[in-house]
């Protein structure tokens, strides 16, 4: 398919905008920890070298920060035309060395090992964006080396911008040894966010490809010899893996007379996982091979086997409800898996004819007598061999796993025109299959009205695919683009309301991040001195929010739209009781609007009166005394313009000025503290439809749901490091079941905060849940947040199928990556 220019240019216009500040939060951890090693370094010179790099990258962090930006622009549109980031092999060559120094090997070196430090921490997000990114660009297949906003851009600009700014070869070298881990950390938040972007945009992901590899062993067993009793085809290794490419030319085929066509003929194959590894990457002449008599005749006795199950009383509905509905009332999380296999007996209620496993049999047989060919036999094993796998995989609830199962009479015919269709990631069935169950991961429980709700038009579709009966894949591309129809309808809503969700929270970590900056801003002021800590937990805290959120909301306007930065030096001012007390008439000039910008940045904030009232009070009796002055002078005034004797004007009693909240800032004030989380105002989480803040006191401000783990016994606590993994296992775009007023719901991991420390869940009916990270990790801990696994489905059972082994048996073949 064509690139989406437009939609590329969107994903090359996000990274741009959050280069800046992403480059400027590494800088600022590496020289961090270049000071921290400086520290700790022994020796002088050591010391000397660190402090040297740490000065002369903050003397260069502006013009980094400012240009990295705009170089990675263009790095992205001249697409592989960078330099490499690799070293020349081999390093002890002697024309090499003789052109290169030892400073520009090392430090081609540390960029190397900058770029190998950054993908175990990117791997999973990167996977995400190098399948959706070949498929954005127009590629069938996954193309990691044409992903253009891949690590190495990153790194080669960062490098290259910085051989710029800095010509000592050693401290560039330290500098990217302690750019690294921040560097890792942000661009696995990066990737998660443009992964989630071109989800949003329905960016499908292109499938990565894998070819047979030979082993050189002298010889091989035929692939299509008889192996005995099939073995369970669990969970198998494997990598990441899609389509079945063929295999290189030269690999041995097994000749046709080497084919045992009575196996062919079985309902239940015993043919080798190789055969159909073998089968799918189109290796070899033999499958084109015709089937013979035997072939036939062995097909005759199955059929009246079949017909012999037919002659039995069915399974009573009754029983197969009863077994459905065994573990109702157990919590969805407590419920065992419900078991379902391929000749599993279903619902004749739900499915029709095809309920009965003999007559889905009858289809599997009655087809192979057509067959001409054994590609079209072993074609249909491997619809049988997947169709089995699917409906055993405990990911998926039981209802989706008997779709499948029910679906297989039609999956069947398709295998008589399209032998291998199981093995292109594109053709609809198999994408309509993956989309169901992809789809039914937003569900935890078979019994709710929402799931019954996305699985009626599901069930529907499968029984019109039998009734069908077509060899030709029009009809699932049909009926995959009405559930897609369908979901998209009921997807439009809670998409714009993420959409405002994302949006709001994004602006409040920018507004906090700015807030936080200004903050550390006024804590320079000279005037700050002997403020009382009230006033500056005002000025870092609410007014350095009122502040930011101006200057994001009119950009143009520059730093000060409102006069609010200017309205510190008078509300400084106002609080110097020394000063104040003889100047009374100024600051009753100064502070009508002074409380009037004070309110009029509040309130356009969003910050409910409530929340400031004791700064408000606190700042009334820090002017109490003036204000008596001035009441004192005025009776005085008035007693000696009538005679009588004018009282005395002493400076009255200032009990209250002793009181602790407007006591002096202590040394721990008067630094400011970043929140762990960005302030949210009520206004904004109602327009954004974000949970309502929790009662004061009650919980942490976001998580907005005091019924998690009511109740419930107080967990043992979690190992650090079992928490950790549980942590990162969160994913943007991932699942997890969620304890919530009184249910277990189904929700997803739509955002995360830059640091990962604001989490913004969504479950059924557009409810959202945010939590910062330590209520996270308290839920994680009390297993009230469990994280659920998914993963690509027909993929996972393709991969059962292709490349399990007979336990304890030597493979012949390996499963590799190809480019």
């Amino acid at each position: 398919m064509p690139a989406d220019s437009s939609l590329l240019e969107q994903c090359f216009a996000r990274v741009v905008h959050e280069a800046g500040p992403l480059s400027g939060r590494c800088i600022d951890v590496a020289i961090a920890s270049l000071q921290q090693a400086e520290n700790q370094g022994r020796e002088v010179a050591e010391r000397e070298g660190l402090a040297n790099a740490w000065w002369r990258l903050q003397q260069q962090r502006d013009a980094l920060v400012a240009q990295y930006p705009d170089r990675l622009a263009q790095a992205f549109r001249q697409g592989d035309g960078g330099s490499s980031l690799s070293v020349p092999a081999p390093l002890s060559g002697s024309s090499f060395l003789a052109l290169v120094d030892d400073n520009a090997v090392n430090e081609s070196l540390e960029a190397v090992r900058l770029q190998q430090a950054l993908m175990p921490v990117v791997e999973q997000a990167l996977a995400m964006v190098d399948a959706r990114m070949s498929s954005l660009i127009g590629l069938e297949t996954v193309h990691v080396e044409k992903n253009p906003i891949r690590p190495s851009v990153f790194v080669r600009t960062l490098r290259d911008l910085m051989s710029e700014r800095e010509s000592d070869a050693p401290v560039r070298t330290l500098w990217l040894q302690h750019v690294a881990p921040p560097l890792a950390r942000e661009l696995c938040t990066l990737y998660e966010r443009v992964a989630l972007m071109l989800q949003n945009a329905h960016v499908q992901e292109a499938g990565y490809r894998i070819r047979l590899v030979a082993d050189g062993a002298p010889s091989r067993p035929s692939p299509l010899a008889q192996e005995g009793p099939p073995e369970d085809d669990g969970e198998t290794s494997a990598s990441r893996w899609g389509s079945v490419s063929a295999a290189p030319a030269g690999t041995a085929t097994p000749p046709a007379a080497d084919f045992r066509m009575g196996d062919l003929a079985r309902e239940q194959t015993p043919l080798r996982h190789g055969v159909m590894r073998a089968f799918l990457a189109g290796e070899g002449e033999a499958f084109d091979a015709p089937l013979d008599n035997g072939y036939y005749e062995q097909v005759r006795h199955e059929l009246a086997r079949v017909d012999g199950h037919a002659a039995r009383p069915p399974l009573d509905e009754g029983a197969i409800e009863r077994e459905r509905t065994r573990y109702r009332d157990l919590p969805v999380v407590e419920r065992p898996a419900r078991q379902v296999h391929g000749a599993s007996p279903l619902s004749a209620e739900r499915w029709g004819v095809y309920a009965a496993p003999h007559e889905r049999a009858r289809v599997l047989l009655e087809l192979k007598h057509q067959a001409d060919q054994v590609s079209q036999a072993v074609g249909l094993d491997v619809v049988r061999k997947l169709v089995d796998q699917v409906a055993r995989d405990p990911l998926l609830l039981a209802p989706v796993r008997e779709a499948v199962v029910a679906m297989e009479p039609a999956l069947l015919r398709l295998a008589m025109t399209e032998p291998r269709y199981f093995g292109q990631d594109d053709h609809p069935a198999r994408r309509l299959i993956e989309s169901v169950a992809q789809r039914s991961f937003r569900y935890n429980d078979e019994f709710a009205t929402d799931f019954d709700a996305f699985f009626e038009p599901v069930r529907a579709q499968v029984v019109a695919l039998n009734d069908a009966a077509s060899p030709e894949p029009a009809p699932f591309a049909q009926a995959l683009s009405s559930l897609q129809a369908h979901w998209s309808a009921a997807d439009a809503e809670g998409e714009e309301r993420q959409k405002r969700q994302r949006d709001a929270l994004q602006l409040a970590e920018a507004r906090q991040e700015l807030a936080n900056q200004i903050a550390w801003e006024i804590s320079h002021r000279p005037d700050l001195y002997n403020v009382p800590g009230i006033v500056l937990d005002f000025l870092y805290g609410s007014w350095s929010l009122v502040i930011a959120g101006a200057q994001l909301s009119h950009p143009e306007a520059g730093e000060d739209p409102f006069g609010f930065r200017k309205v510190i030096g008078d509300l400084l001012w106002s609080t110097r009781r020394e000063v104040t007390l003889r100047q009374p008439r100024q600051l009753f000039d100064i502070v009508p609007s002074m409380l009037q910008t004070l309110r009029r940045g509040l309130d356009m904030l969003g910050k409910p009166p409530e929340e400031t009232q004791t700064f408000f009070d606190a700042l009334l009796k820090l002017h109490e005394p003036a204000l008596k002055l001035r009441r004192i002078r005025a009776q005085a005034d008035h007693a000696g313009s009538s005679g009588r004797t004018p009282l005395d004007i002493g400076e009255g009693d200032d009990s209250t000025l002793h009181d602790t909240l407007l006591a002096a800032a202590t040394p721990e004030q008067q630094k400011p503290q970043p929140p762990e989380q960005p302030w949210i105002g009520q206004r904004e989480r109602a327009f954004a439809g974000l949970d309502p803040m929790p009662v004061p006191g009650t919980e942490e401000a976001g998580v907005g749901d005091r019924s998690l783990a009511e109740g419930a016994e107080t967990p043992a606590p979690m190992p650090p490091e079992a928490l950790t993994d549980l942590l990162s296992a969160l994913q943007v775009g991932g699942w997890a079941d969620l304890h919530s007023g009184g249910e277990w719901l189904r929700a997803q991991l739509v955002w995360v905060g830059t640091n990962r420390n604001l989490f913004l869940f969504t479950s059924r009916g557009g409810r959202s849940h945010t939590m910062t990270r330590r209520s996270c990790e308290k839920l994680l801990s009390g297993r009230w947040l469990r994280p659920v696994a998914s993963r690509p489905v027909v993929k996972k059972a393709l991969e059962a199928v292709v490349q399990a082994a007979p336990r304890g048996a030597p493979r012949h073949d390996a499963v590799a990556l190809a480019d």
